[in-house]
């Protein structure tokens, strides 16, 4: 279901569709019926872990951000994600960047990304912190 998340430009439509699949997940773990009439606070409170899916899709985009910036072999890779491609904007709203939504994340430019990114404590100190920003445990979302 999760294949390439890292990489995945997100709505909230579709931040929506995950938690609506978690939630879907949860009522068949439980065995609860549509006919049972229960919210989602109620199966939520039933269920142990909480909701943990999209908060994996954050915590993952995170770590790959700094794998990335990290690495040397090819310059594509940066080129790609800066977005430094020689193609004409189309008419109407611009489309959602992957590093708008890493910078949002983490509240940092992309060239502090990069620069941060470089060194893996200082990132994963930064993961850290975007993810307990948003309550997100990512040694639990790793599990």
């Amino acid at each position: 279901m999760f294949y390439g998340c890292e990489t995945w430009t997100m709505r909230k439509a579709d931040e929506l569709k995950i938690e609506a699949a978690e939630m879907w997940f949860f009522r068949r773990l439980l065995r609860v019926s549509w006919k049972d009439r229960r919210t989602n606070r109620n199966v939520l409170a039933e269920m142990v872990t909480g909701r943990t899916l999209l908060s994996l899709v954050k915590e993952r985009r995170l770590k790959y951000i700094g794998h990335a910036e990290r690495n040397t072999k090819t310059d594509l890779m940066k080129t790609i994600f800066e977005g430094k491609t020689e193609a004409k904007r189309g008419r109407g709203r611009p489309s959602l960047s992957y590093v708008d939504q890493v910078s949002k994340a983490t509240g940092l430019k992309l060239q502090s990304i990069s620069q941060k990114s470089q060194d893996r404590v200082i990132w994963r100190g930064i993961v850290k912190s975007s993810c307990a920003a948003a309550n997100i445990n990512p040694d639990d979302a790793a599990k």
